[in-house]
């Protein structure tokens, strides 16, 4: 062979060396840390790159005015006076362990009450006519169990293309038992004659360990996103809770006694496709559409075992990002529900706040 075609084929074997370096290097590499923090997202990939450290704070506000029943019909609990507010917030914190490989831990409190109701009865006798009016709220008030996810993602520098797979386990975090609860009778003006407010306590969380597995996939075309993930939730076991039965004395007093009963949940299913559009390098506006569906698992009543319901809702989500700093960006979607099953309908507001930093890269 002689020495030009040596170093031709040198030459080329140099090139495709560098090329497939250049695709199969990590996007970080070689870029400095201020152009890694203001990536847009339209050629930003579905997992943090290496030694990049993001926290995620977010408040969900939510307004609970109607709800789905059995039949897939709208029912107005403003109608029946049984609206209610709900408030999450919760933490998120992620690391790039490479830029294929990222680890997170998430948790949350959630403060919320339901009104049910008033019933009112009524009973008359020829001496006398009793009237019972009883009130019932349902608060479910406490931190979350502890969410703890892996995401490994194509060992390939984004271009148009990108799919990942994140897996974890939610761990329960705090006593899943209810409190007991605090009702009392008010409005006494007859011995059969007052109001009961039923108040029961509720814990957040699971009880039991829940798997998670969740698959995303992500295209663009030049300022256009199209981004699609797959959630699946499924517990581990059955569940042991306790159910509180309650008792009125003769002196409009409450006692109280506690029965143990088992549970499985329901596995939980939800898609979420959303399309974005990079108005400027800072400014990205998207719209999601969200499905969540529940199904199987059951609970014990009294030593029998009744299935749980299946729930069904379908959401529209209009949102942004906006980038305030090269560490700093604001997220927020808002929530309108379309169809459902089973299910409440809230409109809801989610805002985030995204602080974002290399810790170790100077």
């Amino acid at each position: 062979m002689s020495g030009s075609r040596i170093k031709i084929l040198f030459i080329v074997v140099l090139l495709i060396l560098a090329s497939a370096s250049s695709f199969s290097q990590s996007p970080g590499q070689g870029r400095e840390k201020y152009t890694l923090l203001t990536t847009p997202y339209n050629i930003r990939p579905l997992s943090l790159y290496r030694g990049q450290f993001q926290v995620n704070t977010g408040y969900k506000f939510a307004i609970r005015t109607q709800s789905y029943n059995s039949d897939g019909d709208i029912i107005f609990l403003t109608n029946t006076g049984t609206g209610s507010v709900y408030h999450y917030y919760f933490i998120n914190l992620t690391y790039g362990v490479t830029d294929f490989l990222e680890l997170a831990a998430q948790t949350n409190f959630v403060r919320r009450g339901v009104r049910s109701e008033s019933t009112t009865y009524v009973s008359t006798t020829v001496t006398s006519s009793d009237r019972i009016n009883v009130n019932s709220l349902t608060e479910v008030r406490g931190m979350g169990d502890i969410l703890l996810l892996a995401t490994l993602r194509l060992p390939l520098k984004y271009r148009w293309f990108d799919l990942s797979t994140s897996g974890g386990m939610y761990l329960p975090s705090s006593r899943y038992e209810p409190a007991k609860p605090t009702s009392s009778v008010t409005d006494i003006t007859a011995p059969n004659s007052y109001t009961v407010n039923n108040h029961y306590n509720y814990a957040n969380g699971y009880g039991v360990p829940v798997y998670l597995f969740s698959p995303s996939f992500k295209v663009t075309f030049r300022k256009f996103s199209l981004e699609t993930s797959l959630a699946y939730k499924t517990p581990m076991k059955e569940g042991n809770n306790i159910r509180w039965e309650e008792t009125l004395t003769e002196n409009r007093t409450f006692s109280y006694y506690d029965k143990t009963y088992k549970y499985l949940l329901s596995d939980a299913y939800s898609i979420n496709s959303s399309v974005h559009y990079q108005a400027t390098g800072w400014f990205d506006i998207s719209l999601n559409g969200s499905y969540q569906k529940t199904a199987g698992g059951w609970t014990e009543y009294w030593g029998n075992k009744y299935e749980n319901k299946e729930t069904r809702l379908f959401t529209l989500e209009p949102g942004f990002e906006i980038q305030i700093s090269p560490s700093l960006r604001i997220l927020q979607v808002a929530g309108f529900p379309v169809k459902g099953m089973n299910s409440d309908a809230p409109f809801y507001i989610f805002t985030t706040i995204r602080y974002s930093n290399f810790p170790f890269l100077r």
